[in-house]
């Protein structure tokens, strides 16, 4: 199944679209939250609907039925009740799929449901993938070089200025990260629904500054789609009444919306799109469970959509990936932007390259061949680097629907 010919369907758009503004529940606030974040109900119902769409994509794989699926899937969506049975419609959904994919007739046989069990467990897990998250600026170079480590000096003491600043107005850590490590991870997820929320905020950084920071929720008449949205305007106004919040001085506020201004710039977040690196989890020693005999031997008590959720729902929220990812273990693909979901249109942008700022060529003793080592500016922050608490926030989320339909299928 080609991800282009999925996320470039109409129909697909109109679905997230629907789920995004549906009337009925628009005005509710999830219950749950990720780093402090209060955020649309409707926007979590697209979370997990795209959680399920790049599970179907790397379980389902063919595009044969992709219409038929898609309106199944639409059923699904304009009939569910809340989140837990939303996330329980769409577990059952993807083991039907798996069933007329295997050519099985029903799931009701021991047989049957170990062959669908294992089918999931070898695609999802042993030959599956682990997600990274970007702004479609750094495509071509993730694509071309892989993800890596170097850090951009200029940018880090930029940004040290910018954080020093609301640190000395009792705003410390404003923008979400931790300038005084020595040591730059790059931060990988298990999670489908993860990767997403943190591709359409990227880069984070940005997304505390305009607006996403619980700082903000100190602030009435703050836009809080804005960032997500990828609209200068609104994401600048935000960020002045941050300013004039703090009562900052004129030179703290010019510094702060230059800084702004110029990232927006570079970035070219005007026409940005999210994208996710799926990284095989073979590279991350992440392409097994511990549990998988016991699950199986467990078919004949457990009910097959309990067994299938403690293999697709997360289990490592956050990896901390101290070494770098070549290009043949990953594989880009660019997701709907929120805009052209919340729109119900679809944007083509032209993907420019960005070229490496400093190229430094070393010796190598052992064969006197000269290589070069190159140092990519923003890798370090311009990624949808997750933060700890954010990350134990969707693990809870993971566990706590998992719980909840282990207790419906139990009948607690």
């Amino acid at each position: 199944m080609s991800f282009k010919n999925l996320f470039t369907n109409q129909n697909l758009l109109t679905i997230l679209h629907n789920v995004l503004e549906n009337s009925y529940s628009k005005n509710k606030v999830s219950k749950v939250s990720l780093n402090g974040e209060s955020y649309q109900y409707n926007q979590y119902s697209l979370l997990i609907i795209m959680d399920f769409i790049i599970k179907y994509k790397i379980i389902v794989k063919e595009d044969k039925y992709l219409n038929e699926d898609l309106v199944s899937l639409e059923q699904i969506t304009n009939t569910y009740e809340n989140h837990e049975t939303l996330t329980l419609s769409l577990n059952n959904f993807l083991i039907k799929l798996t069933a007329r994919k295997l050519n099985l007739e029903n799931t009701n046989t021991i047989e049957n449901k170990r062959t669908i069990l294992i089918y999931i467990y070898d695609n999802y897990i042993v030959n599956g993938y682990c997600f990274h998250s970007f702004p479609s600026c750094f495509k071509n170079l993730v694509e071309r070089d892989g993800l890596i480590q170097e850090i951009d000096t200029k940018e880090l003491n930029t940004l040290k200025r910018i954080n020093y600043i609301f640190t000395n107005h009792k705003y410390p850590n404003f923008l979400g990260r931790d300038l005084t490590s020595k040591t730059r991870a790059i931060y990988i997820t298990d999670s489908p629904a993860m990767a997403y929320y943190y591709a359409i905020r990227s880069p984070e950084y940005l997304a505390n500054l305009t607006g996403l920071s619980n700082y903000y929720k100190n602030i009435s008449d703050i836009n809080k789609e804005s960032f997500y949205l990828k609209d200068y305007n609104e994401c600048k106004n935000n960020l002045k009444k941050m300013c004039e919040h703090l009562k900052m001085t004129s030179k703290e506020e010019t510094a702060i919306l230059k800084t702004f201004s110029k990232e927006w710039k570079h970035l070219d977040l005007n026409n940005s799109k999210p994208c996710i690196a799926f990284i095989k989890r073979k590279e991350l020693a992440k392409d097994s469970l511990p549990n998988i005999i016991e699950l199986l031997a467990n078919l004949e008590t457990e009910d097959l959509v309990c067994q299938v959720s403690k293999i697709i729902n997360s289990r490592y929220p956050e990896i901390r990936r101290f070494s770098n990812i070549t290009s043949l273990d990953l594989t880009v693909y660019t997701m709907p932007s929120y805009k052209e979901i919340k729109n119900n249109h679809l944007e083509t942008v032209a993907e420019e390259p960005r070229e490496p700022r400093i190229t430094i060529k070393i010796d190598t003793p052992e064969n006197d061949v000269l290589k070069s080592k190159q140092f990519k500016p923003k890798f370090s922050y311009s990624y949808g680097n997750a933060s700890l608490f954010a990350l134990l926030g969707l693990l809870l989320i993971s566990l706590g629907l998992t719980l909840s339909i282990i207790l419906k299928i139990m009948g607690g």
